[in-house]
């Protein structure tokens, strides 16, 4: 049997780091984000990133808890690291009930959400190149986010940072470890694990996308 339809787990953890490194750094230097890392990204600017960021977290994890989801895609689906309704809070904080109609999603928030539910329709393995991009990047940088919003907000950060929140410091390690563990032990063909890393570079040039739209 060719190694290409073999179905035996697949470490992607260093491949998806190393083939999204690049791509990883010039996305946090893009348009919101880079204003957000800088200390310059303003209240109405930061609830635009986090309704473009919600609609993400809301197909995807809609994608995750599928019960046809391909067997990959469940295996990465963790309840604790779910987002959508942590950040539904944070905007019900900083904005009240209307921030649905007051934001519209912007148009690469709208082609990102239209991806993610084609991959859900496919019951493709591609979905995990999301929860990677997304979880991870909360285990990491997102902590450091988490204060640079609070110091930048100012008082209207106040319990509006829930997003950022998973528990004390050795919960989000031990959050981290079982993602990087679940991803070694995924059980991905090697056709699917390419198809998983380049689903993760487009990924990160659609955030690069989304941020730069936002920042006009």
């Amino acid at each position: 049997m060719s190694e290409a339809l073999r179905s035996e787990p697949v470490d992607l953890t260093q491949r998806l780091r190393l083939d999204t490194r690049d791509l990883h750094a010039q996305t946090e230097r893009t348009g919101v984000m880079a204003q957000l890392l800088a200390g310059r990204l303003a209240l109405p600017g930061y609830c635009a990133l986090l309704r473009g960021l919600h609609a993400v977290y809301e197909a995807m994890e809609a994608a995750l808890m599928r019960t046809d989801a391909h067997r990959a895609v469940q295996d990465l689906n963790d309840p604790q690291l779910h987002r959508r309704a942590a950040l539904a809070a944070d905007l019900d904080s900083l904005m009240g009930p209307q921030w649905r109609s007051q934001l519209p999603l912007a148009a690469a928030g709208v082609a990102y959400v239209e991806r993610l539910r084609a991959l859900a329709q496919q019951s493709s393995a591609s979905l995990v190149a999301h929860a990677y991009a997304r979880y991870l990047g909360d285990l990491h940088g997102g902590q450091i986010l988490k204060r640079l919003v609070a110091r930048g907000l100012g008082p209207a950060a106040e319990g509006a940072t829930q997003f950022y929140e998973f528990g004390d410091e050795a919960r989000v390690l031990a959050l981290r470890q079982g993602l990087r563990q679940a991803l070694a032990q995924l059980p991905v063909t090697a056709e699917e694990a390419d198809l998983i890393v380049a689903e993760a570079r487009w990924a990160f040039v659609q955030h690069q996308q989304l941020f730069a739209e936002l920042a006009l």
